[in-house]
């Protein structure tokens, strides 16, 4: 296949739609050992001219995932013009998120009697925001309709959502409802409007269109996976983050910080992980073995439960053919239990995460029972199972891990809890504070969109497959 060189001004386009023709040239010329990167979860930013996706696919390998992936993200990417309207559209609604901002100012200080002006402004900025996100979509190509469908429609609900909050709030000043509940109306059209925000930036982030600036109130941290190992296995947590600023004075910024991190592995793993810390077999004394383990969400704590065989054997000397001394087993005891442990988390300075275990309810035989509420086996149980959750949730507190360069330093974590996503999933969730200079606003604003250029999570290169001769 030959290119005309002279139809391509690469001065005229980004460098990274630059580097995605090369790419696609290469593909094309290349088409048995072409490789494709996966799209990650932070996406790829490809920015630019979306033509590539008409490129005719390279023969001689099958039609799997291989090639399917990076079609994809070519078919999605948003063209230049969709680049810059988008970037426009989000400055509109955070122009909306600030007139919502003086509104609220107004109604604390006015204590419910705010102007005409103030809220005629706050509507017309939220009109704005909806109606050109509308216009915006009315430019998707049949590719991106189809690929954006899902989130297409996540951001209609939250379209819908902010349009009934927003006459809500209308309705309540029009029949002069005491301050308190006006105050709560706002808080409601605060948070819709916060969703209809974060649903525009997930279509962004699809689309490969990257955005972060030293201005933005509010920054998503790039999705992470950190691996920890608990006893003999490796386990893998997925990090994600979002930091939203609260304050602002002079140069200096304070932003709430939330770090969540995903434990399903180390539910998924809880089990066989408390056999090879717990399981024991000894001749003399007790031995243990552990059924079944399962970890579920109590938001704000967790709760461990352990289904456990126990036997208690004691060992006597007798003499024997030989005069020798020679030692002799019997079973004292056997059963069979259940125990359930309940999972607290805490901050202790500095920035370090600590769980707390206790027993809940104990259902074995007397032995068992009082072996796990006095004796060892009960001590042993809580070191292992703290042990083996601490290490999961500490990967969150990992700041050179979790957070951009230009905030690592900057960051404290004030509090700690476990909390249910839904579906028996289980996460722990630490908040805290970042105090930051307008500068180191926009140091962490050009590291996300590098983190974003460069893939927030490692790529993975699936194997083309040569058709069958």
């Amino acid at each position: 296949m030959m290119i005309n060189a002279t139809t391509i001004n690469l001065r005229t386009i980004n460098p990274i739609t630059a580097n995605t023709l090369i790419l696609a040239t290469a593909l094309l010329m290349c088409p048995v050992a072409a490789t494709a990167q996966r799209h990650g979860g932070g996406g790829t930013s490809l920015a630019g001219s979306g033509n590539l996706s008409g490129y005719s696919r390279p023969t001689g390998v099958v039609e799997t995932d291989s090639l399917k992936d990076f079609h994809q993200v070519l078919a999605l990417q948003g063209t230049s013009q969709q680049v810059a309207e988008f970037q426009r559209l989000i400055k509109i609604t955070q122009a909306a998120q600030s007139a919502l901002q003086s509104f609220q100012q107004q109604l604390h200080e006015e204590k419910g009697t705010t102007g005409s002006p103030r809220r005629d402004a706050l509507d017309q900025a939220l009109e704005n925001a909806r109606s050109e996100t509308r216009k915006f979509q009315e430019s998707f190509s049949p590719a991106q309709k189809s690929g954006l469908k899902d989130l297409a429609k996540r951001l209609a609900k939250a379209d819908s959502d902010l349009d009934l909050q927003q006459k809500r709030l209308d309705q309540s000043l029009e029949a002069h409802t005491a301050s308190p509940e006006l105050a709560s109306l706002s808080e409601a059209l605060e948070k819709a409007l916060t969703d209809f925000y974060n649903q525009q930036l997930a279509i962004g982030r699809e689309m490969s269109i990257t955005l972060s600036s030293g201005q933005d109130l509010a920054f998503t941290l790039p999705r992470v996976k950190s691996t920890v190992s608990i006893g003999h296995r490796t386990v893998p947590v997925a990090i994600s983050g979002m930091l939203s600023q609260i304050a602002a004075q002079g140069g200096q910024r304070t932003f709430k910080l939330e770090l969540v991190a995903d434990l399903s592995d180390l539910q998924q793993n809880i089990s066989e992980i408390l056999r090879t810390q717990l399981d024991t077999a000894q001749t003399c004394g007790q031995r243990v073995a552990i059924r079944q383990a399962s970890l579920t969400p109590a938001t704000p704590a967790s709760t461990l439960k352990i289904w456990l065989h126990y036997e208690r054997w004691m060992c006597t000397r007798t003499l024997g053919q030989q005069t020798s001394p020679q030692q002799t087993s019997s079973e004292l005891a056997e059963g069979d239990g259940i125990v359930e442990i309940k999972l607290t988390a805490a901050v202790e300075n500095p920035n370090t995460l600590k769980l707390t275990a206790a027993l809940g309810r104990i259902d074995a035989t007397v032995m068992l029972a009082e072996s796990l509420r006095s004796g060892s086996l009960g001590e042993d149980l809580r070191d292992q199972v703290v042990q083996a959750v601490q290490s999961a949730a500490r990967a969150a507190s990992d700041f050179k891990v979790t957070l951009p360069p230009a905030v690592q330093n900057s960051a404290v974590i004030q509090s700690a809890k476990f909390q249910d996503v839904g579906a028996g999933g289980l996460t722990i969730v630490l908040d805290g504070r970042i105090e930051i200079s307008d500068e180191q606003a926009e140091q962490l604003a050009s590291q996300l969109n590098q983190a974003l250029s460069a893939h927030g999570t490692p790529p993975e290169t699936p194997q083309l497959t040569k058709r069958p001769e």
